[in-house]
């Protein structure tokens, strides 16, 4: 076990509240895991009585993994190792009574969510995804700060607000109706529980006696509220965060729950991990002079032993399409000189959309690349709908997932007959399935849709009864009964599709499998747990580190996180792309700065910044400006590859800066 001092102070502080604030590449894992251990081997803590929490399933599974080195299998089940929704979901099992939840409910995902919520208020809003997104979010918002929709309704102060607030009410009524549960609700609903009930409280109160969560930093209200009241008694628990990487406020996180961590804990131990493993001693300094410009509630500066490095490039092009090339260039000549590998490199960007030229370029030079996904396994459509079918299997009350399968494949019933369905649903107050079970349809429904309807029913009903039966994978039935693969063919056409498809489809099919058997570290699941597991699961490819056949990674700097690559590349270095339009007139630069520092700290040996000179938008042609954050870091070193544009850009940006001055002392008089 080779740790420095500060590492070993970290794990073996274990009596009372501790905050690590772990530097990107300062081991922040491995101290993680070396606690876990330390709490046990010390003898002051039962393997059941701590909880280690993440942010995604693919971190819990890495620290299983991680912990098998050390501890044997059977202490590793009894650890808590989960992310906040799993533990969130496994307090609402546990207090389902005290909940007045009915047992087999289901879960909503992002798209079910979406999918709803237009469907609520499609004449209101249309296609304006600007909209959808805002009441999404405002949605989260609201639950998260544990808002009914009739505390809302009293507070609302526009006409927007009040609409917002109406369909907040129209999509909580509905899934409570349909006994569905979305990911907010996966940690409100049990922190409320926890809140008002002391005797559920103090039961898991004791259960936990040792809390330690990864990634404190992208907590959100009700997050750090469900960590205060599991604590609340003992106050013995770790949290691991890094301000300077909290990137995700649009999704709810919060970095402020650091300042709030030292107000409501004044016996916090501080321990600052500034110690880097990764990046070269001039990546650290260009990292700590960008993000000295944000606020901190507590400085941290990072340090490395390693040598000073390379210069920092910044590669600028006339257009978009010449920023690609020199990137492109730079890879082909250092691939040719030094022999090395495209899997070394990494292209980060700001939006999606700036891979495309990069795509161009990179297949015109015949140069491999990959393009790490940004949705899920189990967004695919072919995956959704077999998912769909289990969750009506689970709970027949489930509209959503009833709408969705009806016909996949076709079963030849229209938008009319489905209409009439729901408009008798809502009129008697039965779900779907129930109506379509009832003899009344045969007063509003011609007998051969009667027919094919009834046929839909018994068919759910038949997969519902095998379900129960161990010898039977119900997906593999799903696909033989229904002739999904069939249906692949008839819809997606395409060979390459088909074959994704086919495969994706068998795949879920294992993991299933593998599911229901169980192995040294999972218990055998029944399908409402394999489920469940599978709404929750975060297995999207963007933070995989599978580098397939020597390929140029591409991928956004969200999705970068907890990734390092030898060389890196952040293209797109503009006013109004990094930082983006919208912080720049809403004067929130911070977490655009704190984006930029995690895409810095990606690098181990070499860095580079692009930007073009023009940039196409709308079809037309705009100037740009180098972004700012370029002139923050310390120009002895930087290289760039035209100085005459950093003289006139330097210029142009002091005289923007000048001007906002004086208007700002204008408004002031």
């Amino acid at each position: 076990m080779c740790l420095n001092i500060i590492q070993k102070r970290a794990i073996k502080y274990i009596n009372g509240p501790c905050l690590i604030l772990a530097g990107a590449g300062s081991g922040k894992t491995k101290v993680i895991i070396n606690k876990i251990i330390y709490l046990i081997n010390c003898g002051q803590y039962q393997p059941h009585n701590i909880a280690a929490i993440t942010f995604t399933n693919k971190a819990a599974d890495e620290m299983r993994v991680r912990l098998s080195k050390h501890l044997n299998y059977l202490k590793i089940n009894q650890i808590i190792v989960s992310t906040f929704h799993s533990l969130g979901l496994k307090i609402i099992k546990k207090e389902i009574q005290e909940l007045n939840l009915k047992s087999n409910f289901t879960l909503f995902d992002e798209k079910d969510q979406v999918h709803l919520i237009k469907k609520i208020c499609q004449q209101e809003i249309k296609n304006n995804i600007k909209s959808l997104k805002k009441i999404i979010f405002m949605i989260s918002h609201w639950k998260n700060k544990f808002l009914t929709p009739e505390q809302v309704y009293k507070s609302t102060l526009s006409h927007e607000e009040n609409f917002f607030a109406y369909v907040y009410e129209k999509y909580n009524n509905y899934l409570s109706e349909a006994n569905i549960l979305d990911f907010d609700d996966l940690i409100c609903i049990p922190t409320l529980l926890l809140k008002n009930n002391t005797i559920v409280q103090n039961r898991w109160q004791k259960k936990i006696t040792y809390l330690l969560v990864d990634e404190y930093q992208d907590t959100n209200n009700s997050q750090y509220e469900l960590i205060k009241i599991l604590t609340q008694s003992n106050k013995n628990f770790t949290l691991v965060g890094d301000d300077d990487q909290s990137i995700y406020t649009w999704r709810g996180a919060n970095p402020k729950n650091i300042n709030s961590l030292i107000q409501d804990f004044p016996n916090l131990e501080i321990i600052k991990m500034e110690h880097n493993y990764r990046s070269s001693g001039r990546i650290l300094n260009i990292a700590n002079c960008l993000i000295a410009n944000n606020t901190h509630f507590l400085e941290k500066k990072l340090f490395s032993q390693l040598q000073y490095g390379n210069y920092i490039k910044v590669l600028t092009g006339r257009n978009e399409e010449q920023e690609a090339e020199k990137i492109v260039e730079t890879m082909i000549t250092q691939n040719i000189k030094h022999n090395t590998k495209y899997e070394d490199y990494a292209i980060l960007y700001r939006n999606n959309y700036q891979s495309r030229i990069l795509e161009k370029i990179l297949i015109k030079k015949n140069i491999p690349y990959y393009i790490s996904e940004k949705s899920s396994f189990f967004f695919r459509p072919e995956i959704k709908y077999l998912l769909s079918y289990l969750r009506l299997i689970i709970n027949n009350n489930d509209n959503d997932s009833f709408m969705r399968i009806i016909n996949i494949p076709s079963r030849k019933i229209g938008k009319i007959t489905l209409k009439k369905l729901e408009d008798k649903a809502n009129e008697t107050k039965q779900s779907l399935f129930q109506v379509s079970e009832n003899l009344e349809i045969n007063s509003f429904l011609a007998q051969n849709t009667i027919n094919k309807i009834k046929k839909f029913i018994l068919k759910i009903k038949k997969f519902t009864k095998k379900s129960f039966l161990k010898e039977y994978n119900i997906i593999d039935y799903i696909i033989n009964d229904t002739h999904y693969e069939k249906w692949i063919f008839k819809t997606f056409k395409e060979a390459n599709k088909i074959e994704n498809s086919i495969n994706n489809i068998h795949t879920l099919s294992k993991w299933f499998q593998n599911m229901i058997e169980g192995n040294i570290f999972e218990k055998p699941m029944n399908l409402s747990q394999i489920v469940e597991r599978m709404t929750i699961r975060d297995l999207t490819n963007q933070n995989t580190k599978d580098k397939k056949n020597n390929q140029v990674q591409l991928m956004t700097l969200h999705a970068s996180k907890g990734l390092e690559f030898s060389s890196v590349f952040i293209i797109g270095m503009c006013e109004g792309i990094l930082p983006n339009q919208k912080s720049i007139d809403k004067n929130n630069l911070e977490e655009e700065r704190r984006l930029t520092y995690v895409g810095i700290t990606r690098a181990k040996k070499q860095l580079f910044f692009t930007y073009s000179q023009t940039y196409q938008k709308y079809g037309q042609k705009m100037d740009m400006l180098p972004s700012r954050f370029l002139f923050e870091l310390p120009h002895e070193d930087l290289k760039w590859d035209q100085k005459c544009v950093l003289n006139t850009s330097i210029n142009q940006i002091e005289k923007s800066k000048y001007r906002i001055l004086n208007l700002k002392k204008i408004i002031a008089k």
